[in-house]
């Protein structure tokens, strides 16, 4: 078995030694991820525009949105890359604040900072960066249930 490591500097060597004395490979290209979960701060694992691997608080992140295999986190800031499908990261921020919009994008909802009704059964959301990103029709019930409007 082969993963990728996503922990601290503090304790990186020594989870490798655990891992490998397990017959558990490190391998920075692996699809499967151990990540290191620090109280209630959790990460996301991305890339930076050269490519190195970075961890990104999940808090940080105002939306995620993907153009077929590309997956773009954006924070306030920075725009990072994911390497997970859309559906993976759906399910591993389920629960902590964020909601799918449309079949390329999922935001936080903390970071919505103005909702506005369109035509055809659409929302157009203002998200704290300034970006708009629209609810599409499919998702449109489910996200005035989840915001109870």
């Amino acid at each position: 078995m082969r993963v990728r490591l996503s922990v601290s500097k503090e304790i990186y060597d020594k989870t490798k030694t655990e891992l490998l004395s397990h017959g558990i490979e490190i391998d920075e290209d692996s699809e499967l991820e151990l990540i290191e979960r620090i109280g209630q701060t959790e990460y996301l694992s991305v890339k930076n525009e050269v490519g190195d691997r970075l961890k990104v608080r999940v808090q940080d992140i105002v939306f995620i949105e993907s153009f077929g295999r590309n997956m773009d986190v954006h924070t306030e800031k920075e725009t990072f890359k994911a390497t997970e499908r859309m559906y993976v990261l759906e399910n591993e921020l389920a629960g902590r604040g964020f909601i799918r919009v449309s079949n390329s994008c999922i935001v936080a909802l903390k970071k919505i900072k103005k909702i506005r009704p369109s035509i055809t059964m659409k929302f157009v959301l203002e998200m704290s960066e300034k970006s708009l990103v629209d609810v599409t029709r499919g998702y449109y019930h489910a996200f005035k249930e989840k915001l109870g409007i």
